[in-house]
């Protein structure tokens, strides 16, 4: 399987050569650019992930767009606890039926046809942690105040290669 040969946190791609040249752009390059900074972790988060799992990486582009839009809108209507209620309701639909197509889909048809893997669904790497990370980024921008605290960077956050190094390391045991 692709995914699981990926960078993994104790391989020697990810300690000699991707950690290495992250940390000397960081800390050398971009060291008084905090935006450069930010865009550079994205990009390099987004190469993390891809190296592992290339064709979901427009799957993780969508969720951090939902789940920044969303927080958003929770901001917006900070004020009304009923619609903030109703946004939160709609993005756990969301995310339980991305996580229903990707880890249920093949079960549920094969309790009803007898055939297991009827749709060859791979599975992405870290859905779940993700899905359930983004979904407490945007239950806690309910409790959050202030215009400044809901960045696109805060969201990506949730999926920034470090978050996801004991994942995968889970992923490959």
């Amino acid at each position: 399987m692709l995914g699981l040969k990926g960078i993994l946190f104790p391989s020697e791609v990810f300690l000699f050569l991707f950690l290495p040249f992250v940390l000397a752009v960081y800390y050398l390059v971009l060291r008084k650019h905090t935006v450069g900074k930010n865009i550079f972790l994205f990009i390099m988060s987004l190469l993390f992930y891809a190296y592992g799992e290339p064709k979901y990486v427009f799957l993780m582009l969508f969720m951090i767009l939902l789940h920044y839009g969303l927080g958003l809108l929770i901001n917006k209507y900070s004020g009304d606890k009923r619609m903030q209620k109703l946004i939160l309701f709609l993005m756990v639909v969301i995310d339980v039926c991305i996580l229903g197509y990707f880890k249920y889909l093949n079960f549920i048809v094969s309790i009803f046809t007898g055939k297991s893997d009827t749709f060859k669904i791979a599975l992405p790497i870290g859905i779940s942690f993700f899905t359930f990370q983004a979904i407490s980024y945007v239950v806690g921008r309910i409790s959050w105040k202030g215009e400044g605290t809901n960045t696109i960077f805060k969201c990506w956050s949730v999926y920034f290669f470090i978050s996801t190094i004991d994942c995968r390391s889970y992923c490959a045991l």
